[in-house]
């Protein structure tokens, strides 16, 4: 299939092609000003702080960002945003010294909150560390303070929380941001993503105007970009996929949003178009790798979250590098950074999905309500049994952990510790992620009840493993579907307080997508009805 021939909420002519920007929030006085930078001095305010920026550690210091709120266009001093002074000299507080700090230094700290949870990011200033590797800026950023605080804020902390292991190759604080200052349409993305976050970490309200204002050139763009008959761009494939992440995360934004199963869509139709997404031998592209790492998760978990859901594309169109220096079988049970899983359960949980996905369509009608009647066929019964078997297989067969760790090496204790806890936590979110495929296909599937021994036992399961996750930690933020799928079959009182009070604990790091799965969950639990029947398009994972 073409992807200039798939349906679009972008073609122009539609009624989301004309509103889509979210301009709507913007007032008219805002809209006649002039140019979004209009109220801003027209050189850099670095000017003035000269004297403050400093090159540290492979990294540029441009000041600190004290977590005020963003006020938005045209009310708030950007040029004012960005405090150069340290946070001893700038404020009075016994809690803050001369002492060299960095946010890291709250990751399981014992005596403060971890940096992930609520509060603990903006526990003190955050010192403002570009890498070096990034520059020189663009204008888009070196000319305007807000925007480089946002910069920052994904690279330190929202690039941090949308992996379950933020190791040193985390690709949304390396491979993305070097995409991004070189092109105007994913940077504005990746601000509009860090603002969202930034605001509902702190409380604070959303710069509408702002995020609008980065927008609204981005789907302008896109709809050139599917319209041309030139072959479509991994610039193109990334906006797409940002898209439909920053929906899936932060949904109804905007005044006027596009549903994440769109964006997610006009996605998957490129992938069809170039034949898949694939990047094999000694001179592939670790970018495009990325893509489809990024994509398949959204893919299969987006399936996952409810049958209407399109189903994940097949094994064929995606393919994932591997060390040379191990089989093909080793690297499918090495567990991925970026999934949190191995490159095995992905592909298991795909196959669960488009299982769940055909069943749903004969046992669920339209207006959501299931035949609790409805059994299986003896084709599809067939194909259920050798998956489970297949998840049971996979969910105990670990080859290893993250493939960037440093566990050759020798290290301080500390470190080795950390190493040590985080190689425990990769190994609870495999596991947590096999189990909710098996609660899927067990109540999906197989049709069995909640109430169901075999389904009990893998809630306690999901439970066990969740234990070994850390609070306050990167691996718990990417919780939630195993969270979700565990919590909604819950029967003892016991298990569901203690998801829930999980959940509450991931909600706090500012991802709309969280509450939204856990009223879900909340309202199966109210209503007795399988959560299945209540989904409104909700993002599961």
């Amino acid at each position: 299939m073409s992807v200039n021939s798939a349906p679009s909420p972008l073609t122009p002519g539609s009624s989301s092609a004309h509103a889509s920007p979210g301009l709507r929030r913007l007032s008219v006085n805002y809209l006649l000003s002039g140019p979004a930078g209009d109220h801003a001095s027209p050189r850099s305010s670095y000017d003035r702080f000269g004297g403050y920026r400093k090159v540290e550690d492979g990294c540029t210091i441009y000041g600190y960002d004290y977590g005020l709120p963003d006020l938005d266009i045209p009310k708030n001093d950007d040029n004012g945003a960005i405090n150069p002074q340290t946070p001893a000299a700038s404020m009075q507080s016994p809690s803050l010294s001369d002492a060299a700090w960095s946010p890291s230094q709250l990751y399981e700290s014992p005596l403060e909150k971890p940096a992930f949870e609520r509060g603990g990011y903006y526990a003190r200033p955050v010192p403002i560390r570009i890498p070096l590797e990034l520059e020189p800026l663009p204008a888009q950023l070196s000319d305007s303070p807000m925007n480089l605080i946002y910069f920052h804020h994904f690279l330190n902390h929202t690039a941090r929380i949308l992996v379950p292991h933020d190791c040193p190759d985390n690709p949304l604080k390396s491979t993305l941001p070097r995409i991004a200052v070189r092109n105007p349409n994913l940077l504005n993305l990746l601000l509009a993503y860090s603002a969202s976050h930034r605001a509902r970490l702190l409380s604070h309200p959303e710069p509408a105007n702002r995020i609008a204002t980065w927008l609204r050139d981005v789907f302008p763009s896109l709809r050139h970009s599917l319209s041309s008959n030139s072959p479509i761009s991994n610039a193109t494939l990334t906006t797409a996929i940002m898209l439909a992440s920053r929906e899936c995360i932060n949904p109804d934004s905007l005044d006027v949003s596009i549903p994440w199963q769109q964006h997610l869509s006009i996605a998957r139709q490129i992938i069809i178009s170039r034949g898949g997404l694939k990047d094999k031998g000694d001179n592939g592209d670790p970018f495009v790798n990325f893509l489809a790492r990024w994509f398949a998760y959204l893919d299969v978990i987006g399936s996952l979250s409810g049958f209407r859901n399109e189903a994940p594309l097949d094994d064929c169109y995606m393919s994932f590098d591997h060390d040379d220096d191990h089989s093909d079988d080793a690297y499918g049970f090495t567990i991925d950074c970026f999934f949190g899983f191995t490159n095995c359960c992905i592909s298991l949980l795909a196959r669960v999905a488009r299982l769940a996905r055909q069943c749903g369509a004969q046992r669920i009608d339209e207006e959501g309500n299931i035949d609790i009647h409805w059994q299986p066929g003896s084709e599809i019964l067939e194909q259920a049994e050798s998956l489970k078997e297949e998840l049971s297989h996979s969910r105990h067969h670990i080859q290893r952990g993250c493939r960037h760790s440093n566990t050759g090496t020798e290290e301080d204790q500390t470190h080795s510790e950390r190493t040590r806890l985080e190689l425990q936590e990769m190994v609870s979110v495999n596991e947590s992620f096999h189990l909710a495929g098996l609660i899927h296909l067990h109540r999906r599937v197989f049709c069995l009840p909640s109430s169901s021994p075999v389904i009990q036992e893998n809630v306690k399961l999901v439970l066990k493993a969740l234990s070994g996750v850390r609070r306050g930690g990167t691996a718990e933020s990417s919780l939630l579907f195993p969270m979700f799928s565990a919590g909604c079959e819950a029967t003892d009182p016991a298990d569901r307080e203690a998801i829930l009070e999980r959940l509450k604990l991931v909600e706090g790091l500012g991802m709309t997508y969280v509450r939204n799965a856990r009223n879900l969950m909340e309202k199966s639990w109210e209503t007795g009805k399988s959560w299945e029947g209540l989904v409104k398009g909700e993002f599961l994972g």
